[in-house]
Parts: C-alpha cells; sequence; structure tokens
C-alpha cells in the first residue's frame, strides 16, 4: 500500500514538473510578443540612443556621450539567492567601451541604486574619465568603487546638469511596487565595503531622466513606477519606457503609469526597456522565461494605451534616431 502511494506521489510529481516546464517553454519570446521593432539609425544620424540591455542607454550626438546606468554585468541567480556577494564583470565592461567606441562619456546617470542600475557606473567613469550623477545612495555607491569626490555629483530634482550640447534634468519617480524588492528598498547612507551582496544596493532616489539636446529629447523612466504630476510641462520626442515585472501589475495601475509617464509629454515614439533577463548573459535580451513582462495581451494592451506614439523595442546594440523624420517600424536588426 505505502508503495503504492509512493508511486503515485512520484507519477503525480512528474507531470506537474512537464507542465511547469511545458509552460516554461512555451513563454513568448520577445519577436513574438507583437511589439515592432524600432527601425535603425542611418548613419549620419546626429542623435542616436543604443540600448545595452537592462535600462542601459548610450546618447550620442558625435561630440559627446551621456549614459544611463551603464550596468552591464550580470551576477548569477545563487549570487542573489545566497546573497554572495557580488562585483562588476572588468572583461565585459572593457569589451563594451572597446565594442561601442565609448569614448567620449562624459555622464553615467543611475536611475536609482540597485545593482542592475547603478552597480558598474563608478567603473565605467574611472576607465572613461566620466562623472556619475544620481542620488545621495547612487553618490555613496560610487563612493564605495573609490572614484573620485570631484566625479561624484549628488543631483537636486529639478535642476539642470549639462555636458556638450546635452541638458539632463531629473524628475522625481518611483520604482515599480514589486514584492521582490523587499530586500532592496531603502538608502544607501554609507560608502561599504567591496564586493557586497545585492541587499547593500539599496534604491534609494529613483527618477525619471529627461535628455534635452538641439536635436531632439528623450525621456527615460527606467523602472515602472511614476510620481503623479512630476511631469507636468515635460515635453520629450522619445520615451524609453520602463516595462519590468510589468506582466504582474494590473491594467489599472499600467495605464495610469502610461499615463503619467507617456501620455504626459506627448512623445511621437515610445521604446521599451527593462524587460529583459536580468539573470541572462550580457547580449541576451529575450525577457525571464520564469518571471516574463510579456505576453501578447498585455504588448497589445501597451500599445492601445500609449497612443498615438508608436510603441516599439530595440535591438541590441543598434542605434535608434531621435528627432528629424519619425522611422517606421521594422523587423529585429542583426
Amino acid at each position: 500500500m505505502i508503495m503504492k502511494i509512493l508511486k503515485r506521489t512520484v507519477q503525480f510529481l512528474l507531470v506537474i514538473c512537464c507542465l511547469a516546464a511545458l509552460w516554461v517553454l512555451t513563454r513568448d519570446d520577445m519577436s513574438e510578443v507583437g511589439i515592432p521593432y524600432a527601425e535603425p539609425a542611418a548613419p549620419d544620424a546626429p542623435l542616436t540612443v543604443t540600448w545595452l540591455g537592462i535600462a542601459t542607454l548610450i546618447v550620442d550626438d558625435g561630440q559627446t556621450q551621456i549614459m544611463t546606468d551603464g550596468f552591464v554585468s550580470r551576477p548569477s541567480l545563487l549570487d542573489l539567492l545566497l546573497r554572495r556577494p557580488i562585483a562588476t564583470d572588468s572583461d565585459t565592461l572593457e569589451q563594451v567601451i572597446d565594442t561601442y567606441k565609448i569614448n567620449r562619456l562624459a555622464a553615467i546617470m543611475p536611475v536609482h541604486s540597485h545593482y542592475d542600475h547603478a552597480m558598474d557606473s563608478a567603473d565605467f567613469a574611472r576607465l572613461t574619465g566620466a562623472d556619475v550623477l544620481g542620488s545621495v545612495s547612487t553618490a555613496n555607491v560610487a563612493r564605495s568603487s573609490a572614484l573620485d569626490e570631484s566625479r561624484i555629483v549628488a543631483i537636486e530634482p529639478g535642476d539642470t546638469y549639462s555636458y556638450g550640447l546635452f541638458d539632463i534634468t531629473f524628475y522625481e519617480s518611483r520604482h515599480a511596487p514589486l514584492a521582490s524588492n523587499s530586500a532592496i528598498e531603502g538608502a544607501v547612507s554609507a560608502p561599504f565595503a567591496l564586493p557586497a551582496p545585492y541587499t547593500a544596493y539599496k534604491e534609494g532616489g529613483s527618477y525619471a531622466i529627461h535628455i534635452n539636446h538641439p536635436e531632439g529629447s528623450i525621456l527615460v523612466v527606467g523602472s515602472a513606477g511614476f510620481v503623479p504630476g512630476a511631469l507636468q510641462g515635460v515635453e520629450a520626442d522619445v520615451v524609453f519606457l520602463g516595462t519590468g515585472g510589468f506582466i504582474s501589475l494590473d491594467s489599472e495601475y499600467v495605464s495610469e503609469y502610461v499615463d503619467e509617464t507617456v501620455v504626459a509629454v506627448r512623445p511621437e515614439e515610445v521604446v521599451i526597456i527593462h524587460h529583459d533577463d536580468l539573470l541572462g548573459e550580457f547580449g541576451n535580451v529575450e525577457q525571464s522565461r520564469l518571471i516574463p513582462s510579456f505576453d501578447k495581451t498585455r504588448a497589445l494592451e501597451l500599445q492601445q494605451f500609449v497612443l498615438p506614439a508608436r510603441l516599439t523595442q530595440p535591438s541590441f546594440g543598434v542605434p535608434i534616431a531621435i528627432g528629424g523624420t519619425p522611422p517606421t517600424a521594422s523587423s529585429p536588426a542583426r
């Protein structure tokens, strides 16, 4: 009798495991959810944005480069679950600087201070000569990496910081309301010893970053959160919209989020970011199989919410033109 019960239990567990595996394996790839890919910029485009995964963007006008986040390391799931010390992947960072010709970088702006946004910012700054701009928490993360104090700028929301022809303004925002972030809420009140577990990288202040340039303007919303009314009077040609954890957020919240971050600033185009798997290898831009951001229903819903703007997704490492004649959506660039 006991053997029969045990056998049936094992069979039941095997069926559950098979169904779970099937559920994971049949999740949509980003090329299948129905969001078209942004048109690559022409070689002579005067102002471009290049996405390097998560919320890392290189904005380049041919003279000056600025960057949001600068996160290229990819600590593993075990690193996070076991709270093992994590550190910048120096080899990947140097390869990125070389491959994407990051040789005119003036400023790096983490949208908040979680590890997947701020961890690599000081190392990028050290190797390129750039400043790190952000909250007091971001400043303390940079100090933890022993970045020279003269290159650390603790910003004030609403103030504008100029580099080359770029004017950068930080507006108060919030992180997406995700239960998984309970261990990394709060602020980084002082520098800490490195390497450190991911829990050392507390959120601190969160910002929507507006970047204005004579050729065009963009708004970067790195996480699916907002402060009601914070962007009143702000306009942008393109919004780079954080969509991490999107599928777990209810439609009413997503609608309000889009109203406050997209409809309010009247862009021509909305480009999703932070939809990819932050635990995948650098350069792998598929969404997480376990915790995806999109299915076809959520993608269609978002397309409707952002109207009359068009919704696109970026191709990894491929520049998108800002300003000028609106591009048409295309298949993924390779």
